[in-house]
């Protein structure tokens, strides 16, 4: 079973479709289904099926037919007016003098309709910025604010791992995600390898936390003072899957430890400097702000205008 990458327009990356048994290859057009009524693409590249059980694959919608040549011809001059009523979009902006970044724009020819994304800060009064609009592309207009991480699932990309963007690929919502489940994991706390692309925390923290938390429960934290068969110092790191801390002794060697090898946690001093000396007192202080950071709801990042 092939997989063909469509594109519907220039500012988008390409969505994978079932090519089935159709007779098509790179650099051709073909009809599928979208949204609530059909469009044309143009196959960027095919490849081959990812799953070995390609055949009951319903992840993918299928290619309906091959695009006829009047298709073609409309799909490219629906190209070539998105491109300009980008770019007069971008002017009007400039002219009304409005706080906000065009993202994305998308021509219904159906319907006689012209819908822009954009990103701001703040909500934005574009009711003139509609009406200039309306009378100089002659179509209904429509205005949408999203948000960047909404930008960056409708844009789509590359992340830092190589791999097309969680958000575009198959998220259906949004999930908060906190820098909370960075620290449950003991990642390095550095902006630039917790942002993905629209600047935000990366939506793949949340996928390993669960398992992080549940592996962590017990071990002590770094800072601890820990106590072995042999060896008693600080615990200057660790380890969580596999299991392991590196200790500190008072001559500052270090030695790696197996979690099961530590025998007793003398003492536990927190973010604060604060000393803790029971493990459940730690654990407890940690479930309690999870609680009161649960209380506050999460911000909205997409608001429809």
């Amino acid at each position: 079973m092939r997989l063909a990458a469509l594109k519907f327009g220039e500012e988008q990356m390409p969505r994978f479709y079932l090519l089935g048994d159709l007779e098509l290859g790179p650099g051709g057009f073909c009809v599928v289904p979208r949204d609530e009524w059909e469009a044309v693409g143009f196959i960027a590249s095919i490849r081959a099926h990812p799953c070995p059980m390609s055949d009951q694959c319903n992840h993918y919608p299928r290619v309906i037919r091959a695009a006829t040549d009047e298709e073609i011809a409309r799909w490219r001059q629906r190209r070539v007016r998105e491109r300009e009523a980008m770019i007069i979009c971008k002017q009007k902006v400039a002219e009304h003098g409005l706080p906000m970044k065009v993202s994305t724009v998308e021509i219904d020819e159906s319907h006689n309709k012209v819908v822009f994304h954009f990103t701001a800060d703040k909500r934005v009064d574009f009711r003139a910025l509609v009406r200039d609009l309306a009378a100089t592309l002659r179509a209904r207009i429509e205005l949408w604010q999203i948000g960047v991480r909404d930008e960056a699932k409708i844009i789509d990309g590359f992340g830092v791992c190589g791999e097309r963007l969680c958000c575009a690929g198959y998220f259906r919502e949004f999930k908060p995600i906190s820098i909370r489940m960075a620290k449950n994991q003991d990642i390095a706390l550095a902006p630039s390898k917790l942002s993905g692309s629209c600047g935000r925390l990366m939506c793949c923290l949340a996928y390993e936390e669960p398992t992080y938390v549940e592996m962590a429960h017990g071990m002590p934290p770094v800072g601890a003072l820990v106590r072995t068969a042999g060896l008693e110092g600080i615990v200057v790191d660790r380890h969580i899957l596999r299991q392991t801390i590196q200790v500190m002794d008072r001559e500052e060697k270090t030695h790696t430890v197996q979690r099961d090898e530590v025998r007793e946690v003398i003492e536990i001093r927190d973010r604060k400097g604060r000393k803790v000396k029971r493990l459940q007192d730690l654990e407890q202080e940690a479930e309690a702000g999870e609680a009161e950071a649960a209380k506050v709801p999460p911000d909205d990042e997409s608001a429809g205008q």
